[in-house]
């Protein structure tokens, strides 16, 4: 049996809240990015490149791959960072410590949010990694 998690410390709340936070912003991040970096390399004058891509814009599909596996381990950790929390103090959601009101409840609640919120935001990642895998870039006209 594991013993229950300390009463809830000012650093401790905040890296709970930290894990919770970073799958959302990971994912927030790699679409802002993204899109940035796609958009200035399909529309560098308001108008579409249709042809062979822009003098050193040939790095943008390696690029993009890249921020979105560093989002993806990003979400990962956040998750990763909730679940220790959870397993080191158990999850004995219906014991006297265990409630909401109580500080070990809180912790396991956040740990929760995060391991869900981590897992959830890398599956959404993961989804928006395909893209770049599968459709061609602006400039790759298919015809």
């Amino acid at each position: 049996m594991m013993p229950p998690l300390a009463v809830t410390s000012g650093w401790r709340l905040v890296r709970l809240l930290a894990a919770v936070a970073i799958g959302p912003t990971a994912w927030i991040a790699q679409l802002l990015v993204g899109y940035g970096l796609s958009s200035a390399a399909c529309f560098p004058d308001d108008k579409p490149l249709l042809h062979a891509p822009p003098q050193g814009w040939t790095w943008e599909t390696p690029g993009l791959l890249g921020i979105n596996l560093f989002c993806l381990v990003l979400a990962l950790v956040g998750a990763a960072a909730g679940w220790l929390v959870l397993r080191r103090g158990g999850v004995r959601l219906l014991e006297e410590d265990a409630r909401l009101s109580s500080p070990a409840g809180r912790d396991r609640f956040l740990a929760l949010c995060a391991t869900m919120a981590g897992v959830a935001f890398a599956i959404a990642i993961l989804f928006d990694t395909a893209p770049i895998l599968g459709v061609p870039t602006c400039w790759r006209v298919v015809g």
